[in-house]
């Protein structure tokens, strides 16, 4: 066994599968992306790429769309991120000490994240519906608050933290289950040895939980930035123009419209390029700041 492991041939052979499935899926669509981003094109085989050099970057970033559907998708990031991982370990939190019914509880929190997306914007899209018949509207107005009923995802007040609340509510479960997943490697004995030093209440949470569990924090803190900059599924089903006056446009979004509707495939791989740049910044610098508070092992 030892010998295999020393093999480096028998170490390449087992590693070359996967590096050509990553490289053919992964690395060289971003390669071909940045390159048809520096030419004009309808996306057909047929018609020759025109080289156009930053043209296509420079349009962008002079168009007020993609400068909204920029602060859109910062905003999405910060209030995602905001929710998502604050809740979704409250509840892990929670749920670990129930003493009876704790697959209940994982199951139905994790539910709504192995749903497609077109259920879970389907069934929003009812909750949401602009009349009376909406269920949000329908309750507000069986509780006596109906001058609150909205077009909740025609407002451009409401539209986007209403999408918010959709990605908030199929994510939560995931982080739940990985805050408990976490809880589950820290030894008793600590807990005990900080009761007797006087810890408890919210110095547990503040001085034991987020020490112990800041790795997967920050790991899930990535994986909401990541998710968020580059999500599409959810806002197209519900607001596939990008809302009223553009109040939900996100770049992917404004990538698709780019590429598949209206055949600029050179502004659409540019704007894919630029959300791939993104992503990467600002996955390293959250990693940098986060990175400053260790861990604390045991």
């Amino acid at each position: 066994m030892e010998k295999i492991r020393k093999n480096k041939k028998i170490i390449l052979g087992f590693l070359l599968p996967a590096f050509i499935i990553y490289t053919c899926f992964e690395v060289l669509p971003v390669i071909m992306s940045i390159y048809f981003s520096f030419n004009d094109w309808s996306g057909i085989q047929a018609v020759p790429l025109e080289y156009v050099g930053l043209r296509n970057y420079i349009k962008i970033f002079s168009s007020p769309v993609f400068l909204k559907s920029l602060q859109n998708v910062l905003i999405y990031v910060v209030i995602s991120v905001a929710l998502q991982v604050p809740i979704g370990f409250a509840l892990g939190l929670i749920i670990h000490h129930f003493d009876h019914g704790q697959r209940f509880f994982k199951a139905a929190f994790f539910i709504p994240m192995i749903l497609s997306v077109s259920a879970v914007s389907l069934l929003w899209n009812f909750i949401y519906f602009p009349t009376e018949k909406g269920i949000l509207n329908s309750f507000l107005i069986k509780i006596g608050l109906s001058d609150l009923t909205q077009q909740w995802l025609v407002n451009p007040k409401t539209s986007l933290m209403a999408l918010i609340i959709v990605s908030t509510w199929t994510s939560v479960g995931y982080y739940m289950i990985i805050c408990m997943a976490g809880l589950s490697t820290i030894s008793d004995s600590i807990f005990e040895a900080g009761a007797l030093d006087g810890v408890a209440g919210i110095k547990k949470v503040w001085y034991i939980y987020i020490p112990l569990l800041w790795d997967p924090i920050k790991m899930s803190v990535i994986m909401v930035i990541t998710g968020v900059l580059k999500i599409f599924d959810t806002v197209y089903i519900l607001t596939p123009s990008g809302g009223t006056n553009n109040s939900t446009i996100v770049p992917s979004l404004l990538m698709y419209n780019e590429s598949f509707r209206y055949s600029h495939y050179g502004i659409g791989s540019a704007i894919a390029t630029v959300i791939f740049i993104m992503s990467a910044l600002v996955s390293v610098f959250s990693l940098k700041i986060m990175n400053k508070k260790e861990s604390i092992e045991y």
